[in-house]
């Protein structure tokens, strides 16, 4: 039996990988630039990650040298430090391991070097460290990023420095984290930074006017894929591995974009019932959706459950709701209290994650598809009100917007 064509979760490449041509060509292009300063940003779930890495081996086979950091699991500073530590190690190469052992004097603090499963050695700061105050983590950090500024200049190489998900900072002071990491990248001139982050409203405030990050990067929006291309893509990509399915790649998009990762999880789920028969159908797609948000029962009824009542009747509104969660028949529809109530739920759902503000107007729409088919399936019928789990508000699906 063929594998499945489509691949979810983590990092992809090859032939699970489409489209970004121009994403990966920038963030290549300032990997291999030393002092560049590009900023990648956007949704959750959309490729960047992927796409990074595309890049990453498209200058490590021009022999230029990156070391990749992600801050999305770091409770401290000194995490943060750790993450680009082990980083240096991987991305420097074995060949360097003479210049890694002298990282604890460049870094200036104690260094405890172990190794990885593959024999790697990777050093990190000791324990102790984690339990300083924030200054003197965060000092630690950039003694981290100099140390790699000045491997590069010494070595006369090309050395780029990815931070993933770098938004994770500002957990660490606020403000003062943003200026603290500022101040290092802009004296480094020997190596190319890529910042990247999936918290858009965070990271459009870090941009601001009086914000550190003004006018320091170029930017990278990193939108959804364009939706002509990924159905045709997720077609010939069935019909690679035996099922025909015209018209599936246009539908699955509707139903579960614009997400990247979300469309991959519904084409997959379609492919797998489809294949029996060697044919997907708009019905596979539909009960691949209800499976998918059945599957997902677990992990959605505890985010519900974690809300006010407040917020889960907005998220019933905008399940449901053609018009703004503010509107007087709304309001009084689902119980929001008043226009203030309302929006101020609307508000704390989107630092939840749990809703975004819509594209096409000022209202909201539902960050994960899968949620908004579980309100639809569990929740709104607590009002009377039953409909589809793949039912979209609008005639063109605007509450499927992203």
């Amino acid at each position: 039996m063929q594998p499945a064509p489509f691949r979810v979760g983590g990092v992809v490449e090859g032939p699970f990988f489409t489209d970004r041509a121009e994403e990966v060509r920038r963030i290549a292009g300032a990997l291999r630039s030393p002092g560049d300063r590009l900023l990648v940003y956007g949704p959750r779930r959309m490729g960047k990650t992927s796409a990074i890495q595309a890049a990453v081996r498209r200058v490590t086979r021009a022999r230029a040298r990156v070391v990749l950091a992600d801050f999305s699991t770091a409770t401290t500073a000194v995490d943060a430090a750790n993450q680009l530590l082990a980083g240096a190690a991987r991305g420097l190469g074995r060949r360097w391991r003479d210049v890694l052992a002298g990282f604890a004097e460049r870094v200036g603090l104690h260094l405890t070097v172990r190794p990885d499963p593959t024999g790697l050695l990777l050093p990190s700061l000791e324990l102790g460290l984690r339990r300083s105050g924030l200054e003197e983590q965060r000092d630690a950090l950039g003694r981290t990023l100099g140390a790699i500024n000045a491997l590069a200049g010494e070595r006369e190489v090309s050395v780029g420095v990815v931070l993933d998900e770098f938004q994770e900072l500002h957990r660490f002071g606020g403000e003062a984290a943003e200026w603290h990491l500022r101040g290092h990248i802009q004296r480094h001139g020997q190596v190319a930074y890529v910042l990247a982050g999936s918290h858009v409203h965070l990271i459009r405030r870090m941009l601001g006017r009086d914000r550190a990050f003004y006018k320091m990067f170029e930017l990278l929006l990193f939108g959804p894929m364009e939706a002509e291309h990924l159905a045709r893509w997720i077609e010939d990509r069935m019909g690679s591995a035996g099922v025909t399915g015209r018209g599936v790649g246009s539908r699955a998009v509707e139903l579960a974009g614009p997400r990247t990762h979300d469309v991959l999880q519904l084409a997959r789920k379609s492919f797998e019932l489809a294949r029996p028969t060697g044919e997907a159908t708009g019905a596979h797609l539909e009960r691949a959706f209800e499976e998918i948000v059945g599957e997902e029962d677990d992990l959605i009824r505890a985010l519900w459950e974690d809300l006010t009542p407040l917020q889960q009747n907005v998220l019933r509104a905008v399940a449901a709701s053609t018009e703004g969660i503010t509107t007087g028949a709304t309001i009084e529809r689902f119980a929001l209290g008043s226009t203030g109530s309302a929006a101020n739920a609307g508000r704390a759902l989107v630092e939840k994650g749990v809703l975004v503000r819509s594209r096409r107007g000022a209202g909201y729409v539902f960050d994960n598809p899968f949620v908004r088919g579980w309100v639809i399936q569990n929740a709104l019928p607590d009002l009377g009100i039953n409909l589809e789990p793949t039912f979209l508000v609008g005639p063109s699906g605007a509450n499927n917007a992203g």
